[in-house]
């Protein structure tokens, strides 16, 4: 599917408010996560650009034109926010002629509250997979990301602690759900951080990656194979081998190996001396050789982000890093996995700098007749399924009340009194969490093969909460459309409050004529109109 042919069918948290005051202090300078200037990320953004340009032209491929404005505007916020724009922010981005306009924009949304709220939940997907969701560790991440914490940084509290605290506590979640199940924990472990499924290499050699083998699986288990958790608590034995059996039939005892190949060996214990102060963790060795050898930790990281902004990793799939399954642009890999190592692992950071790059603003509408470059290209805006979250707050932004402009534009008295911005977004982006929890179950989540389910399409057709949205009331976008008596601005508003972008004059003219087809029930031909473009494929993907 192209983007042309989407336009065919038409409890709030105190603790984080409270923990964010200090890092919120108004400012009219716009800065990146490290406190440079936006120009100070220039010269990387221009790096990547010449690569993924060098890289067309040996391939022979010329990218799609930009992408207009509205777009943009939309795709950003998604992927920054979670969220479409409000109808203020859309027209206000509309009237800016400064060629400079995207870049402030994304520098403002990658420091703003909203940016932490809702990219903890891409954070909280990629390293809990199936066990993602939970309230408390999702809070944990969005502390970690106002308060800047590092990948690195991040990486090392959930697998090492400390655990001091209630709020840190919860980072051992990651090794708690998986303790009793040592195989699942390795290959966990592997996944989320480093990039590689090594499940295939337990019972022999990986037969599709020569890269890994039984030792390497095993090796993995044994910098895990001493977690213990109970009653709440994740600890480490301070003894215990893992034993396979190898392929040739004989019992081995597996060290420490990291997927490198490089081994850890165990200090002897003396026992004739008193313990050590701070014993000997596997887990820690672990954590030391992954940040010692870099690039699986970099790469990986770096390649979750190009997948959740672009469609597509550079290495696809994005568990699936090894020399058979090489990067598809492997010196922009590189160079971006370094400078993000070499920046302090600034997710915020890398987070803007792919966002302002020129392949991030290219169109999704491929509008030669010969066939779109292959996706592995990256010459074409990728279509992406909007995730549950996603589709859900876009939903009640774009139905409901005009709550979000006016959090945008009112100071509460704790903003007014200690000068600090922000606080009543994130009271209504919270509010707006708490309304969007009985919707999200019943979306189809994202997937690189997305095909809407007939479970959702029932759900959109059928269920009463959708159904209380699209009908008109005092409030809400059905009953203010329905107020206006002229079909073109009319038009003009529903198009803009739901798929963010004015109207062309065909669908102009498709609409005007349906809506003199409605006869004098005004109100029931608004809740039609609004809702079939809220249920449209254009609105459905971010594009």
């Amino acid at each position: 599917m192209c983007a042309g042919q989407l336009r065919n069918g038409f409890a709030v948290l105190v603790p984080l408010i409270l923990g964010c005051l200090h890092s919120l202090i108004c400012s009219n300078s716009l800065h990146a996560a490290d406190g440079a200037p936006v120009e100070d990320l220039a010269p990387v953004v221009q790096a990547v650009d010449r690569l993924l340009e060098a890289h067309w032209q040996g391939q022979k491929v010329t990218p799609a034109a930009p992408a207009d404005d509205a777009t943009l505007l939309r795709r950003v916020m998604l992927d920054l926010a979670g969220r479409i724009p409000t109808v203020r922010s859309a027209r206000a981005f509309a009237a800016d002629k400064s060629p400079e306009k995207f870049a402030r924009v994304v520098q403002q949304l990658a420091e703003e509250p909203e940016f932490d709220l809702h990219f903890a939940t891409v954070l909280d997907e990629a390293v809990q997979g199936r066990h993602a969701g939970h309230a408390e560790f999702v809070d944990y991440l969005r502390r970690s990301l106002r308060q800047r914490t590092s990948w690195d940084a991040l990486f090392r509290e959930l697998l090492v602690g400390p655990w001091d605290g209630a709020e840190r506590k919860v980072a051992s979640r990651f090794l708690s759900q998986r303790a009793k199940q040592l195989d699942v924990l390795a290959v966990d472990t592997s996944r989320a951080f480093f990039g590689v499924d090594i499940s295939c290499a337990k019972c022999h050699d990986h037969p599709l990656a020569p890269d890994w083998t039984q030792d390497h699986f095993y090796g993995m288990v044994a910098f895990l194979n001493r977690t213990t958790s109970g009653d709440g608590k994740v600890g480490e034995k301070s003894d215990g081998e893992v034993k396979f059996l190898a392929r040739d039939g004989k019992e081995r005892t597996a060290p420490m190996m990291f997927l490198s190949g490089q081994k850890v060996d165990e200090p002897a214990l003396d026992k004739s001396k008193p313990a050590p102060a701070s014993p000997f963790s596997r887990r820690g060795q672990l954590v030391q050789v992954a940040l010692e050898q870099k690039a699986f930790f970099r790469k990986s990281f770096v390649n979750r982000v190009w997948e959740y902004l672009f469609g597509r990793g550079l290495v696809h799939p994005v568990d699936q890093m090894h020399s058979a399954n090489p990067a598809a642009v492997p010196e922009l890999l590189d160079f971006l996995a370094q400078d993000f190592g070499e920046h302090g692992y600034d997710i915020r950071r890398l987070v803007t700098v792919l966002v302002l790059s020129r392949e991030y603003r290219l169109a999704s509408e491929w509008p030669s007749e010969s066939p779109a470059p292959p996706p592995e290209q990256f010459a074409v805006a990728r279509l992406r399924p909007l995730s549950p979250r996603q589709l859900a707050f876009s939903l009640l932004i774009a139905l409901g009340d005009e709550t979000p402009d006016r959090a945008a534009g009112e100071q509460t008295r704790v903003e007014r009194v200690l000068g600090v911005s922000g606080i009543a977004r994130i009271e209504w982006y919270l509010a707006l969490e708490q309304q969007s929890a009985e919707l999200i179950p019943e979306l189809d989540p994202r997937t690189s093969d997305f095909q809407t389910s007939v479970r959702e399409a029932l759900f959109v057709s059928n269920a009463p909460n959708l159904n209380r949205l699209a009908t008109a009331t005092e409030a809400n976008l059905a009953g203010r459309l329905s107020k206006i008596s002229e079909p073109a601005p009319l038009i003009e508003a529903a198009f803009q409050a739901v798929l963010s972008r004015p109207p062309t004059a065909e669908e102009i003219t498709i609409t005007t004529t349906w809506l003199a087809e409605q006869g004098a029930d005004r109100k029931q031909a608004c809740k039609q109109l609004v809702w079939s473009l809220a249920t449209s494929a254009e609105f459905r993907f971010n594009h």
